[in-house]
């Protein structure tokens, strides 16, 4: 019996070989991909992070500088900018997913033409980020713009218009709200594909109990939605970090450094200044933040999350 069972795992060993080698050969053409562009495009920012590498004259001049790149930054007051207005800009993302959560809700139910609703409140999100910025440009014009026009209409007297994009005081709070409404669609049409899994009996027994609309969102709605809201909130904040081409197409970090970010700084030290060992640091430095705060979020979400 030993030797009939031996005898059979010695025949489908070839087959077994074939299957392993024709499993790595579907997935080589990802793998190699992953391994040239992706590996080890982070292990060489990571080399170059220590250098004084300027892309104009190539990598074979750069220089080990050591730790002077991540010593700069201590001083650099254009990161300090991109710093403070990247973590303003973080503020709008809870009004954001409060906001999807809510109107997710009022569309999840018996509503009227919803399918049409979904998809107006996605278009933004999908359209050419250089139209949109050029269309709201012309929105926020200060003399001109249909947003001041709406606000004299409200009473606001000519002289204390806002400046918009073209003011520093002004400049970021016009690009939060573009950037509110251009992602609102994305999460709305995330959190109603997560309203479908919550069982319908939560609802009926908070009726029971006599809980009104508002106390079963705060209580069953909310604690049900707070994986995909974890994960809507890591984009959120890697898309922040990460975020330049809207911005220099509106705005291109100004007035002065009022809309620079991280994003913006890395792209312009690394093509416009020619800074790129630079500008790898600074990239790692947005790795780090991104990975913190992850990491932070994920334990924060594992201690309150609904079981």
């Amino acid at each position: 019996m030993t030797k009939e069972i031996k005898k059979r795992r010695m025949e489908r060993k070839p087959g077994r070989r074939m299957d392993t080698i024709s499993g790595y050969l579907l997935v080589a053409p990802n793998l190699i991909g992953f391994l040239v562009f992706t590996l080890f495009g982070i292990g060489f920012s990571l080399v170059m992070a220590f250098t004084d590498w300027n892309l104009v004259r190539g990598y074979e001049e750069a220089n080990f500088v050591g730790l002077k790149n991540f010593k700069d930054m201590l001083t650099d007051p254009y990161l300090k900018a991109c710093l403070i207005n990247n973590a303003k800009l973080l503020l709008v993302l809870p009004i954001q997913l409060f906001l999807a959560a809510v109107l997710a809700s009022l569309m999840n139910k018996a509503v009227y033409g919803k399918a049409g609703a979904r998809a107006m409140y996605f278009l933004p999100y999908v359209t050419n980020i250089v139209a949109i910025a050029t269309i709201w440009e012309a929105l926020f014009h200060k003399t001109k713009g249909p947003v001041n026009a709406l606000l004299m209409v409200l009473g606001i007297s000519e002289s204390a218009l806002p400046g918009w994009l073209s003011s520093s005081q002004w400049a970021l709070l016009a690009v939060a709200i573009v950037l509110l409404w251009k992602d609102l669609g994305y999460s709305i049409l995330m959190y109603s594909g997560a309203l479908q899994q919550i069982p319908q009996e939560l609802y009926e027994a908070a009726e029971v109990d006599g809980a009104g609309v508002v106390a079963k969102f705060l209580h069953i709605t909310i604690p049900q939605l707070a994986p995909m809201t974890f994960m809507l909130t890591i984009l959120g904040v890697v898309s922040s970090l990460q975020m330049w081409g809207f911005v220099q197409v509106i705005t291109n970090g100004g007035p002065g450094t009022s809309t620079y970010t991280l994003g913006l700084y890395i792209y312009r030290s690394s093509f416009i200044t020619n800074r790129t060992g630079y500008a790898c640091a600074l990239a790692w430095l947005l790795t780090v933040l991104v990975l913190t705060f992850a990491i932070f979020r994920w334990r924060v979400e594992r201690k309150f999350s609904v079981e």
